[in-house]
């Protein structure tokens, strides 16, 4: 997992060394302006390579080589470490490292001939190197890959170029200014949440900016506790989606106690960057994460267009520890989708303008964005919308006096739903009440789902019989009155 992680951040390197398209590539970065250090990438394998040579050239002159010999690629702890310009404090060093590496068989020791030979072929062993190298100073200087300049002394433009030893060959070149430090002050923002379940303990969380990232050829991020190193190697971002956001946990932190914490970026150059402090605070923390439940939902009418009305509960002395509320819907089986900018903390209620198709089955879920960047979702409600929109008048009701069975009655008609028309659900039939001179609910209150009614007529006859039919939606809106049709007994008679 350890090279499947150093590979991913060699491809993000690799957009910065094969930007241009070029095959071999040179970075430079400096920790104060003096001393210089360089590696090199390759997006193929060099032919014919016995090494390599480091020249610079100081202003308008000519190139100089730097390296009293060879620089070979390959592994070995007897290698002479001296040609990449390391001094002996440094040598040691990177011996001793290196010594820890091949004990862990996180790299192999190998010669110049097999270590082409395999690096040539694709070996794993060998391009695993080769994306340690890109990530890790150290291993570029003592696989062949990098080299220390401590010889600059004049204020002027400099230019590093590679050679193929022996040669006046140039593989790659890069310029550097004399004093030119990079900012590695790339951390935006730190928080820290408490990790839940019985593996407890702080998790400290923070943004860099993508920018600073690729100018300065951050590698990773180490964190300390008072002033002590927590992290065996540069911390690297494990999502993919979000490059920029990384996170770590102190698994032996007390949740309960306050503690001081910094983190730094570092280079693939191994150059640290600002040390930003961190105190974490047990108070800032919630002793439990509280999960937003939605107790309603419905259509919702507004401006003569449809909406839907979210509401929900959620603890109003825990909202100190969030920043706010964001509202997702689901138009099953789309997935969910942010309808909602982040909402204040004391936010119950919100109505989702956007768009859902009626007689459909959407999902809505409300999720409390906690201060330590926790996104805590509560269960989903489900429910079939319909729009609130008010339903179509019902057109053309007409009366017929039939006879069912030996008995008279009116069957009241109208036209069905237009073409299109996904509002009408029902259809509410009303009658004029002679004596109150008033037209009344019939249908027993009851919508009607059809088109027609059939309503029986008594021995005692009314002088005139009227009707008017509305439409009803689903979420009980109902439409202006359509056009009163009229029947007479008379009519029957003369029938």
């Amino acid at each position: 997992m350890r090279v499947l992680f150093l590979v991913s951040l060699f491809l993000f390197i690799g957009i910065l060394s094969y930007a241009q398209g070029s095959s071999v590539n040179m970075l430079a970065q400096s920790p104060d302006g003096k001393t210089v250090k360089i590696v090199w990438s390759f997006k193929d394998v060099p032919q014919d390579i016995m090494g390599f040579d480091i020249k610079r050239k100081d202003g308008l002159g000519d190139w100089k080589r730097l390296n009293a010999s060879p620089i070979m690629p390959g592994i070995s702890l007897r290698k002479d470490l001296s040609p990449t310009g390391v001094d002996n404090i440094d040598a040691n060093r990177i011996r001793e490292k290196l010594r820890d590496m091949l004990a862990s068989k996180t790299v192999t020791e190998n010669n110049f001939g097999w270590f082409m030979r395999k690096w040539k072929n694709g070996d794993r062993s060998v391009m695993d190197v080769i994306a340690l190298s890109r990530m890790d100073f150290d291993v570029s200087l003592f696989s062949g890959f990098g080299y220390v300049d401590r010889t600059v002394v004049q204020k002027m433009d400099y230019k590093y170029g590679l050679f193929k030893s022996g040669t006046d060959t140039l593989i790659a070149q890069i310029s550097w200014n004399y004093g030119a430090i990079p900012d590695l002050n790339v951390i935006q923002e730190i928080s820290s949440r408490v990790v839940p379940g019985s593996m407890r303990g702080v998790e400290l969380i923070w943004e860099a900016n993508a920018d600073g990232m690729k100018s300065g050829y951050i590698s990773g991020f180490n964190i300390y506790k008072r002033g002590i190193r927590l992290n065996e190697r540069p911390i690297s971002s494990n999502d993919p989606d979000n490059p920029t956001q990384f996170s770590w946990t102190d698994i032996t932190a007390p949740t309960d106690v306050t503690d001081h914490y910094s983190i730094s970026a570092e280079s693939l150059f191994g150059i640290e960057g600002t040390i930003r402090s961190y105190t974490y605070e047990p108070s800032e923390h919630p002793a439990k994460y509280y999960e937003p439940e939605v107790t309603h939902l419905a259509s919702e009418g507004y401006f003569f267009k449809d909406g839907t009305s979210v509401k929900w509960t959620f603890p109003h002395n825990e909202e100190r520890y969030i920043k706010g509320f964001y509202v997702e819907k689901d138009n099953m089986p789309n997935g969910y989708i942010r309808v909602s900018e982040l909402l204040p903390p004391s936010a119950r209620s919100f109505l989702d303008k956007s768009g859902s198709q009626a007689n459909y089955y959407l999902r809505v879920r409300v999720v409390a964005v906690y201060n330590d960047k926790s996104l805590i979702g509560g269960a989903a409600r489900v429910f079939n919308y319909f729009p609130s929109s008010e339903p179509p008048m019902p057109q053309n009701t007409r009366i017929e006096y039939i006879n069912v069975r030996g008995k008279d009655a009116l069957r009241i008609v109208w036209d069905g739903p237009m073409a299109g028309d996904n509002v009408t659900a029902g259809y509410r039939l009303y009658q004029y009440d002679v004596l109150n001179d008033k037209f009344t609910l019939m249908a027993d209150n009851i919508p009607v789902s059809g088109h027609e009614y059939l309503y029986t007529l008594s021995a005692a006859r009314q002088k005139v019989y009227k009707y008017y039919v509305t439409g009803i939606s689903h979420t009980e809106n109902e439409s202006m009155a359509g056009k009163i049709a009229t029947w007479f007994p008379e009519q029957a008679s003369a029938k």
